[in-house]
């Protein structure tokens, strides 16, 4: 007998193995035969930031978890989890009201990394500090303030975690310049090859977090690798497209019931 898979997201909606009932405003927009369906399948994909703690409540197993979504655009949830799972991370401090932002530059020298703590993740909402003015602008727009140790790296990676077992990935080297002068120059994203150490420290973060479909940005400082941010490929609605190979993973372990 085959497996009832359900998705509320429209990634899957070319799989015939999955019921994709699209996104609605609300539950009870729902037929009595769709929710049915809902409180039958096995597992449910994409169910979404509206409907995922429904699920979680009811007990229904989700593809991404539900600790994907809570953790989705939200840094100081995903620092504070690195921190309890002992991952090695930038030297990071969060800094709430003009009183505590007055204590950044005796924890943190110049250059460092600032970011916005919410809403934002894939490389945006994160600002390169040089000078006192640039973290006074930061400062007078974004709070709490969100700061980073700058590590230059050499290496800078995107580890994508499917199903806490199944990866891929990417890299580059970075060919690091003096920061007053010019940018970091960085070369192309390359996909072979990618480090075991890089891989296995994606998996943990995964296996150890709940974390079932994520990409873990990270570095190489030329010592170890250290994961700089959690990045999940689809909006609080789920409508963003999660990315050919990775949807292609998907419907792989999908058809070979691996999901």
């Amino acid at each position: 007998m085959s497996r009832l898979r359900v998705a509320i997201g429209e990634q899957l909606k070319k799989c015939p193995r999955v019921v994709t009932l699209g996104v609605l405003s609300q539950i009870g927009d729902y037929t009595e035969k769709e929710l049915e369906l809902l409180r039958t399948a096995e597992i449910i994909f994409y169910p979404t930031a509206r409907f995922v703690e429904l699920f979680a409540t009811l007990g229904k197993v989700t593809y991404p978890t539900v600790n994907c979504y809570r953790l989705h655009g939200d840094r100081l949830k995903q620092v504070a989890l690195l921190r309890m799972l002992k991952v090695p991370y930038p030297r990071t401090r969060v800094y709430y009201g003009q009183k505590q932002k007055q204590r950044i530059l005796d924890d943190f020298t110049l250059p460092l990394i600032a970011k916005k703590p919410f809403r934002s993740g894939g490389g945006r909402g994160v600002f390169f500090i040089k000078e006192s003015d640039e973290l006074e602008r930061y400062n007078g727009k974004v709070n709490p303030a969100y700061i980073q140790e700058y590590v230059p790296p050499e290496m800078e990676l995107r580890v994508v975690v499917i199903n806490y077992d199944r990866v891929f990935g990417s890299w580059r080297k970075v060919a690091r310049g003096n920061y007053r002068e010019k940018s970091v120059l960085a070369g192309e994203w390359q996909t072979k090859e990618v480090p075991s150490d890089a891989i296995s420290l994606a998996k943990n973060i995964a296996n150890q977090g709940g974390l079932s479909d994520v990409t873990v940005e990270m570095i190489f400082d030329g010592n170890q690798f250290l994961a700089v941010e959690l990045n999940f490929q689809y909006d609080e609605m789920g409508y963003i497209h999660p990315g050919e190979e990775r949807l292609k993973t998907v419907m792989e372990m999908i058809e070979r019931g691996e999901l």
